[in-house]
């Protein structure tokens, strides 16, 4: 890890600061960037000694001239790309959606690009949203290979996404890790679609009942684990644009409502309809080239992780339900 040196887009972000947390303890010089200077997310996970150790840089992702100076003039070797509106706030604006997920990758790209390879590793998001729902997939499940036909706008810019960073990799070298979580769940993920099972579990954690508005299944990932998983993928280095599910335990979502349940004694019921999603994801792949830096945890102890540090959180005053 010596001569690393990590930024992270999105750092505001559930993920992102996550990632930004890893970084900081394990020795790793981290520059985290967000539009917002809200770092409510990142002092969930960080004290205020670790909180020292993050360097900060404010900025729009869709400002290509600002990244550019960003990444040739900050030294940066590696990049996990997170910075992104999801679901329901691509709905709402179509075109912000576009500008911020598709137009702010490629410029991330462009950045890469002018470093002129100074910058040895990226990796960012894309979404199982670029996948369609169960029943286009033999026994639901999608892999990495499996046709893309994305329900939502969200997904047909991750889709965007992974078409121009296989152009960026063909055409100028540039190389780059596309990742597709599922389900992530824990401490600081508090918006999205599919954030309802994280507000369950600190619902519970608070002793109030709670519901999740969908149902089926999902493979799912601990937002930790997947940091750990960005990281490493970016510490590939890849000199080709690969593009890979993110495995995880499947399991149906009155099973994930049963097990808080369990943990807290407080009832979380369940809608009956699916997301437009397949049912899981097969990340056999991801786990060949990565090895334990893709393994998430199971989901009886990432629930009960999850619970325990909320309930940790609300005791010490540090989040509130609905705060």
């Amino acid at each position: 890890m010596e001569n690393q040196r990590f930024l992270v887009t999105g750092s505001g972000g559930c993920i992102g600061a996550w990632t930004v947390a890893r970084l900081v303890r394990e020795g790793t010089p981290v520059v985290a960037f967000d539009v917002s200077d809200n770092d409510a997310r990142l002092r969930l996970l960080l004290d205020d000694d670790e909180m020292g150790r993050v360097g900060t840089a404010r900025g729009d992702i869709r400002d290509r001239d600002r990244l550019v100076d960003l990444v040739t003039s900050g030294r940066f070797t590696h990049i996990v790309h997170l910075a992104g509106l999801q679901v329901p706030f691509c709905a709402a604006d179509p075109v912000l959606g576009s500008q911020v997920n598709v137009t702010g990758t490629i410029n991330v790209l462009e950045a890469v690009r002018e470093a002129a390879g100074q910058v040895r590793g990226m990796s960012y998001a894309s979404s199982v949203a670029v996948f369609g729902s169960a029943d286009l997939y033999e026994e639901g499940i999608a892999h990495d290979e499996s046709p893309l036909a994305p329900a939502t706008l969200y997904g047909t810019y991750k889709q965007a996404n992974e078409g121009a960073a296989r152009v960026y990799a063909a055409d100028w070298e540039v190389g780059s890790v596309g990742l597709r979580p599922c389900i992530v769940y824990g401490p600081g993920r508090d918006q999205g679609l599919t954030s309802d099972v994280t507000k369950a579990m600190l619902a519970a954690a608070a002793g109030r009942e709670a519901h999740i508005a969908f149902g089926g299944s999902s493979t799912f990932q601990h937002a930790d684990d997947m940091a750990a998983t960005f990281i490493e993928a970016a510490r590939l280095e890849s000199d080709t644009a690969l593009i890979h599910n993110v495995p995880g335990p499947t399991v149906e979502i009155e099973v994930i409502a049963a097990l808080i349940e369990e943990q807290t004694g407080v009832e979380v019921t369940v809608a009956s309809d699916p997301l437009p999603l397949p049912r899981g994801v097969d990340g056999t792949p991801l786990e060949e080239i990565l090895g334990n830096a893709a393994t998430q945890r199971p989901i009886e102890k990432g629930i009960a992780d999850g619970i325990g540090q909320f309930r940790e959180l609300l005791s010490s005053g540090r989040l509130q339900v609905g705060g």
